[in-house]
């Protein structure tokens, strides 16, 4: 199996993992009905895995799935080290769906679960040109702050960047506000003051977000959640993104240059 660019895992309702699905067509597929991690698996371990943890349970309760049956983090590290060892680095997205069928009612709360097993590569330390999509936007709901199967407005995003030759995009709710990068939350910096959109902007709560601000809280350095627009974020001294695999700084936003020179401290979060 190693040596594959994507391997899938399925966990079977006996708890037996395999490569082979049982079930393509489940109500993740068909209807986006459900949750997902991704994660990083370093030195054996998941790294930030109770942090993990706690955002699948408030997703899981979000979404009424049922947690019994669940894998817990240490199952998959088992698993993972069963066939990799402590010798890679490996990206992990765990894919948690509702059980059964049945058409935009569900039948089942039970969940089933996949693994999709990469090799790690972490974000990259500069991002040259960004822009504000003019046509994607966030909508802001119940379940906005959860990391869903359902992700087409990124999908849309990352496709337009992609088409427009850019390395980053920025979104922003309906009514304008910022919310996040296009696979990533947003922070910047201003006289050494940091801010970040408020969740209920519609941004996800990602874990990379919860770690950079208890390590501000942690160093007592001054920050601000709230709603913001462009205008405020062109006023930044530095603007960075922030996911599970690591911080990237932008060097431009509607040529406006910014700030690049890292801060160590917000780097070693993220160390491997």
């Amino acid at each position: 199996m190693v040596g594959y660019d994507t391997i899938f895992l399925y966990k079977h309702q006996d708890g037996i993992w395999s490569d082979h699905a049982d079930e393509f067509h489940n109500r993740g597929f068909l209807f986006g009905d459900g949750l997902f991690e991704t994660m990083v698996f370093t030195k054996s371990k998941i790294r930030f895995g109770s942090q993990h943890t706690e955002r699948l349970a408030g997703g899981l309760s979000t979404l009424a799935l049922e947690a019994d049956g669940l894998s817990h983090i240490n199952e998959i590290e088992v698993l993972l080290n069963e066939i990799w060892g402590d010798k890679k680095n490996l990206r992990i997205r765990w894919n948690i769906y509702r059980a059964g069928l049945g058409r935009y009612t569900p039948e089942d709360n039970r969940v089933l679960e996949s693994l999709q097993i990469h090799t790690f590569h972490p974000a990259p330390k500069l991002k040259e040109i960004a822009y504000l999509s003019k046509t994607i936007q966030i909508q802001k709901t119940p379940w906005s702050h959860c990391k869903t199967l359902s992700a087409l407005p990124y999908v849309m995003a990352n496709q337009e960047r992609k088409s427009k030759g850019f390395d980053e995009v920025i979104l922003t709710s309906a009514e304008g506000y910022i919310c996040e990068a296009g696979a990533s939350n947003l922070f910047w910096v201003k006289n050494g003051h940091y801010f970040t959109p408020s969740l209920d902007s519609g941004c996800i709560a990602g874990v990379g977000r919860g770690e950079v601000l208890r390590y501000f809280k942690e160093n007592n350095i001054p920050y601000s959640e709230g709603f913001y627009k462009m205008d405020d974020l062109l006023l930044a001294d530095q603007i960075l993104t922030s996911n599970v695999t690591g911080l990237s700084y932008l060097k431009s936003i509607e040529k406006k240059d910014f700030d690049t020179n890292r801060d160590g401290g917000l780097d070693a979060i993220f160390e491997l």
